[in-house]
């Protein structure tokens, strides 16, 4: 049991000591971090993602499934118990049987899911303490994965340039043909205005709320997150894996 107590002593300290991402956005090397981030939101079992410092505790968890329960052992100390009908999400000291459906995996932990502690607008987790807002604004268009400002009645954007049209700057009789309007006969040619709209930006926008267990960074009880154990359950329970 001594050995168990400070085991969870460990695991507060841990917790406390978690960085709460507050970078700006819009600088570029932290949007390649939020990209990567975001292309490796859900792997498999939950555990590919998880922290050194978790893997030594992990390495010290043992789950056994008897008869109609699964139960969960640190070391020589049973931590507990649950029905293995209704292990998904369940909290046992500082492990969870998988996340449940209002809970989400990140880095190995689960957390309540961004859905639900930001908003319907900011559902991605791209840090323990920050949600991101998946696509443009109102007043934007995404054109090839970027963000930009909406071009103007009568335009069109094309990356950092909007054009105009051919039919209602030059005429009805006037084709589209590039970087210029023409008219086929008789033959001439009309230069279709544009204009600089700016750079494209990504279409995540970031929330970050608390620090260490506070804020976005708690599970489904108000509470830190817990470590998820489902990839050492010797059955497939079919918890949330998201």
């Amino acid at each position: 049991m001594k050995t168990f107590m400070f085991f969870v002593m460990t695991l507060s300290v841990c917790a406390l000591a978690m960085p709460a991402e507050t970078k700006s956005y819009h600088n570029d090397h932290y949007r390649n971090e939020v990209m990567n981030t975001i292309k490796a939101m859900s792997p498999p079992q939950g555990m590919a993602l998880v922290s050194d410092n978790y893997k030594s505790i992990l390495d010290n968890i043992t789950v056994k499934v008897n008869g109609t329960e699964i139960c969960v052992y640190y070391l020589l100390d049973k931590l507990g118990c649950a029905d293995i009908h209704q292990a998904c999400g369940i909290k046992i000291g500082p492990v969870t049987i998988g996340c449940a459906d209002d809970e989400e995996n990140y880095l190995g932990l689960c957390y309540k899911k961004c859905s639900l502690l930001a908003s319907a607008d900011f559902p991605l987790r791209t840090a323990t303490n920050t949600c991101a807002k998946d696509g443009c604004d109102e007043d934007e268009e995404n054109d090839a994965g970027l963000c930009y400002p909406k071009c103007k009645e009568h335009y069109v954007g094309v990356a950092t340039i909007c054009w105009g049209y051919c039919d209602h700057f030059c005429g009805p009789e006037y084709d589209d043909v590039g970087l210029y309007c023409y008219q086929w006969w008789p033959p001439k040619s009309c230069s279709k205005p544009s204009y600089d709209r700016g750079a494209g930006i990504l279409p995540y926008k970031l929330w970050t709320n608390g620090l260490g267990c506070n804020g976005f960074g708690v599970n489904n009880q108000g509470g830190c997150a817990k470590i998820d154990i489902s990839g050492l359950v010797p059955i497939d329970l079919g918890c949330n894996k998201q």
